[in-house]
């Protein structure tokens, strides 16, 4: 009997305790419940390394990114009485490698790179309405030009002596300006410089470093660098601008768009329809100043894929979709 008692009492004490833990733990998750921390709710948070308040469902969608983006990158103008390599095209071509490394943006035919930043200059002034008719012509939301305004070489070292300590030096200036084609507006200018350096020690009847082709390649060097410095712009003032595609063709029931999987859409995708804005001019000026919002025709879902960028819709919702109408992610 005096064994069951101390039973008894044991088991009553066991659940007091848990009958304690049960009500500290149910004040505390209660208190988590009222601050939104119970399930889903929480997101990491990468940059502080902890977890983030928010509806999970549209974050997360808005942390995959809208589709990518199609820019074109005319020749670089080189303004410089440097004629030792087409300095303007090499810049041009780094940029574009840069973009492409960046897995962010979706670069435009090469077949178009005979488009030259001269062309839409004149004096000081970009021919802003020229240069956007061109980008929408070419189907891309974002242009870019630039300009090369100062190559410098300079050599310096030993003057006399079988053996000679040499050093060399190049530096570049590079401008770039960026369009927003949909609004027709420039959306950032900006300036760097590159240099790049080399010494050597020549013999005395070394002439190597005195060649075009030397002098060349430390000019490629320096215009490397600066131009680098250009891509996190142009990626992050991409990333910042709606996506916005085209209706390419009807066929039936199917909607052709012009783009795909190598832009970003999914299966399932929905996409609401707009006609084309009407665009809008300074009255004194004369100057384009951007495309008011069109009119929403309805929706499309992606239902296919075709070549290279394309996608297959269908009806979802409204009707008398035409060729040329926007599309934009719902």
């Amino acid at each position: 009997m005096i064994q069951g008692e101390k039973l008894k009492k044991w088991g009553y004490l066991l659940l007091i305790i848990l009958s304690i833990s049960s009500c500290q733990r149910s004040a505390q998750f209660r208190k988590d419940s009222d601050s939104g921390m119970d399930g889903g709710d929480r997101l990491y948070d990468s940059q502080q390394g902890n977890l983030s308040m928010g509806s999970p469902g549209t974050q997360r969608s808005e942390l995959l990114g809208q589709p990518k983006k199609r820019i074109l990158v005319l020749n670089f103008w080189n303004n410089t009485p440097i004629t030792l390599l087409d300095v303007g095209s090499f810049a041009a071509n780094e940029l574009k490698r840069g973009l492409f490394l960046s897995q962010k943006v979706l670069l435009s035919d090469d077949g178009k790179s005979d488009l030259n930043t001269v062309d839409f200059v004149e004096g000081e002034h970009v021919r802003v309405a020229q240069l956007i008719r061109e980008g929408r012509r070419n189907g891309v939301a974002v242009l870019v030009i630039g300009r090369v305004t100062k190559v410098i070489f300079r050599q310096k070292g030993d003057e006399v002596g079988l053996f000679r300590q040499r050093q060399s030096l190049a530096a570049v200036d590079v401008e770039m300006k960026i369009f927003d084609v949909l609004g027709g507006r420039e959306i950032i200018a900006s300036t760097q410089s590159g240099e790049a350096s080399a010494s050597a020690t020549v013999a005395f009847e070394n002439a190597s470093i005195e060649s075009p082709n030397y002098r060349s390649e430390l000019i490629k060097i320096a215009t490397r660098q600066a131009v680098a410095k250009f891509v996190p712009d142009v990626v992050h003032s991409v990333d910042k601008l709606a996506w916005q595609g085209r209706i390419a063709k009807l066929v039936g029931p199917k909607i052709y768009v012009n783009a795909g999987r190598a832009s970003g859409l999914l299966s399932g995708d929905i996409l609401k329809v707009l006609n084309p804005g009407d665009e809008v001019y300074d009255p004194v000026s004369g100057a384009l100043l951007g495309r008011a919002q069109g009119q929403l025709k309805g929706t499309l879902e992606v239902v296919d894929f075709i070549g290279a960028d394309a996608a297959v819709a269908q009806v979802h919702t409204g009707a008398n979709f035409k060729e040329g109408d926007f599309v934009q992610l719902y």
